[in-house]
């Protein structure tokens, strides 16, 4: 293969990686940095000159267009700023394989994003599975590696239904060979259709949407904060709705039935996962449940054809990867300074932290969709263009649309709710007393959570200059859309004006109403003790006590929905019925070789 600019998109990260088996880790860091940040400048390069493929055998493997080039973009970015991260703080036990396996997973996410060739695509995806699996055995407790194991069953397995959908489509269009992408397959016939949900299994099951996402809160709370922040929070998270927009955007012509289909299936993903997040105890699951949640935004925009909707959910997937990673990183932050991610066991730090509870407090209203954050316009967005959607459609369609825009919206107002929970438990409230000692993360950690905080604003206030101008239109005409001139008329200081004044009458509301008296706390005429302090992780109980609701709470925790589990206890339940049938004894196994006979004699006559 001649080597050029796109070959080097995976060939320098991945000699780092090898070099690294070999250095110490001092080393280990220097190169990986110095990696990154040339990946970073080569991506600038990108971004600019018009780049020739990269052949092997005169047969093309890598190329490059609007949308690899912004999935590329992102994915250099966000490596950059949690390996700033992860200079300083990480666990020491875990320190050399990390930095091995860094540079190499950069470089073959990187890979599957500039193949357009099958073979190619399908090696570097599944290498980025089993690295996914490798990030979640350097969990420092006893669960992470079943959560790993389960973590590969679903996305190695998942791999399975990749290559049946692409043999299929090479069988209904031989004539396009391995070549990826824009095939424009109709969907017609049974194959199409297995085609079609077999590269949709995979596409779920990497990004996390409903119902392959099991794995994606048991991971965020067993795997380092550092793999968890690198991977299902970010560069999973575009692999899997990079693949995604591919399989509905240009591999096949969906119709409309299939667009209902996928915006309930993305209204299903919020509410569900939403739900699960209010009741969580632990802080990485909660932040898990939310990183599910929010692909269902962008399974709603992106499946909807709608233009509008595409659009916001493209823009939503980087507006997720910035506000996501920056909420693992800060909790992160402060697990690493308080030994603990359980909400239960923190509370009033935020005068110890201040600098991470601002960057924590600004990605939590920017994942609730407040304005001006970037998490707003996106979800607008896709908002409108649902209803646009709705407009050309029959009333019993309309209701349909009309319902799963209405579980989004509500979604977005319990992530608010949410995260009302999460920023009390860990930043506001009573600081338990062994916590008294604690300070502000590291000048590397709370750099990073800044500079995502600050990209969370700049995308909220300059949403249509920067990212959906230079980035997300030219993917959207790429694929012959129009935008409509409504997706610009965002005005970010009229909307600031709006809340700043409506705060202001609140404020002054308050002001002239209030009766507030503080009292000490007592019990039993004695100060109350640390043990009787609120901490704020029973809000929203009654939700999960409600009698319409226990019910689907009860069965959550009991692994009812869990796609994993049912598998594994269906799987074992078989193997026990055959463990039964062939017990040893040689007349039941005459009996079954005679069974045998007679089915292949009914069989061929």
């Amino acid at each position: 293969m001649a080597i050029n600019e796109l070959s080097l998109l995976v060939l320098v990260p991945f000699s780092i990686a090898i070099l690294n088996v070999f250095l110490p880790v001092i080393l280990r860091k220097i190169l990986t940095v110095a990696a990154v940040v040339y990946l970073v400048i080569l991506n600038t390069q990108l971004f600019t000159d018009i780049i020739p493929d990269a052949y092997l055998f005169d047969t093309v493997i890598f190329s490059l267009d609007k949308l690899s080039l912004f999935i590329l973009i992102f994915i250099q970015i966000l490596s950059f700023i949690i390996l700033v991260f992860s200079l300083k703080g990480i666990n020491q036990e875990i320190q050399k394989s990390f930095f091995v396996l860094y540079p190499m997973t950069i470089a073959f996410c990187n890979g599957a994003v500039i193949s357009v060739h099958t073979f190619s695509f399908l090696i570097f995806w599944g290498l980025s599975g089993i690295l996914l699996y490798l990030f979640g055995l350097l969990g420092n407790n006893k669960s992470a590696p079943d959560t790993a194991k389960k973590t590969f069953i679903i996305v190695g397995g998942s791999d399975v239904f990749l290559i049946l959908g692409f043999v299929l489509i090479w069988f209904l269009m031989p004539q396009n060979g391995w070549s990826l992408w824009n095939i424009k397959l109709g969907l017609s016939g049974e194959l199409a259709y297995i085609a079609f949900f077999s590269l949709l299994i995979a596409a779920f099951a990497k990004g996390g949407g409903f119902p392959l996402h099991t794995w994606v809160p048991d991971y965020s709370k067993d795997a380092p904060v550092e793999g968890v922040a690198f991977l299902p929070a970010s560069l999973d998270k575009l692999l899997g709705i990079y693949l995604f927009a591919r399989i509905v955007l240009s591999v096949f012509t969906v119709n409309f039935g299939i667009h209902l289909f996928l915006i309930t299936i993305g209204a299903l993903t919020i509410i569900f996962a939403v739900m699960m997040a209010l009741i969580q105890h632990n802080g990485r699951k909660l932040l898990g449940y939310h990183a599910v949640s929010q692909v269902g935004y962008m399974i709603l925009g992106i499946g909807s054809g709608n233009i509008l909707a595409i659009v916001g959910g493209l823009f939503h997937l980087v507006n997720n990867t910035l506000y996501k990673t920056n909420l693992f990183l800060a909790l992160g932050s402060v697990e690493k300074q308080t030994g603990s991610n359980d909400l239960k066991d923190l509370g009033g730090l935020g005068k110890k932290m201040p600098l991470t509870f601002l960057f924590a407090l600004i990605g939590a209203l920017a994942i609730s969709g407040i304005p001006p954050f970037n998490g707003f316009y996106s979800k607008w967005l896709i908002y409108q263009g649902i209803l646009d959607l709705a407009k050309n459609v029959s009333p019993g369609y309309q209701i349909w649309l009309l319902v799963c825009l209405l579980l989004a919206a509500f979604g977005s107002a319990l992530t608010l709710a949410s995260f009302m929970k999460f920023i009390h438990t860990i930043f506001l409230g009573r600081r338990p007393e062994k916590h008294d000692s604690i300070k502000e993360a590291p000048a590397n950690q709370w750099i990073a959570t800044g500079t995502l905080a600050v990209g969370c604003i700049v995308f909220g206030l300059f949403a249509v200059k920067l990212p959906l101008n230079q980035l997300i239109y030219p993917v959207a005409a790429q694929f012959g859309f129009s935008i409509p001139a409504a997706a610009g008329s965002y005005n970010p200081i009229m909307l600031i004006l709006l809340f700043g004044v409506v705060l202001l009458i609140g404020m002054l509301i308050y002001r002239g109403t209030r009766k507030v008296r503080f009292d000490e706390v007592y019990l039993g005429g004695m100060d109350a003790l640390e043990h009787f302090r609120v901490t704020g992780t029973e809000f929203y109980n009654e939700i999960r006590n409600m009698k319409p609701l226990k019910w689907l709470y009860n069965g959550a925790e009991k692994k009812y929905f869990d796609i994993y589990d049912l598998s594994s206890r269906a799987t074992f339940k078989i193997i026990g019925y055959f463990k039964a049938m062939h017990n040893g004894q040689l007349h039941l196994y005459n009996l079954w070789i005679v069974l045998g006979v007679l089915i292949l004699l009914w069989v061929v006559l």
